[in-house]
C-alpha cells in the first residue's frame, strides 16, 4: 500500500497528522511567511526524507513541544508528524 501511495505522487502534506496541521495554522496569523514556507515545503515533496534540513528545522520550530521529535527515529523518519498508516 505504501508503494501505491508513492507511485500516485501523494504529497507529504496529505500524510501529516491533522493535529500537526492545526498546530501550524495557529501560528499563521503571527508568522504568516513562515507558515506559508512550511506548507509549501510539505506540498512540494512526496516523502518526509525529501525535506531539507532547513525545512525540517523551520517545521519543528513552529510545532508545540508535544509534537516535536522526541528521539532519533522521529528525526529520521518523521514518526512524530506522520499519520500511522504512512510511517515506514
Amino acid at each position: 500500500m505504501k508503494m501505491f501511495l508513492i507511485k500516485n505522487n501523494m504529497k507529504l502534506i496529505d500524510q501529516i497528522k491533522p493535529e500537526v496541521l492545526d498546530a501550524l495554522s495557529e501560528s499563521k496569523i503571527k508568522y504568516s511567511s513562515s507558515y506559508r514556507y512550511i506548507i509549501t515545503s510539505l506540498e512540494n515533496v512526496n516523502r518526509y526524507s525529501d525535506l531539507t534540513i532547513d525545512q525540517l528545522q523551520t517545521l519543528i520550530c513552529f510545532l508545540p513541544n508535544k509534537l516535536k521529535p522526541q528521539c532519533n527515529i522521529d528525526w529520521c523518519y518523521g514518526d512524530n508528524i506522520l499519520q500511522e498508516k504512512y510511517k515506514l
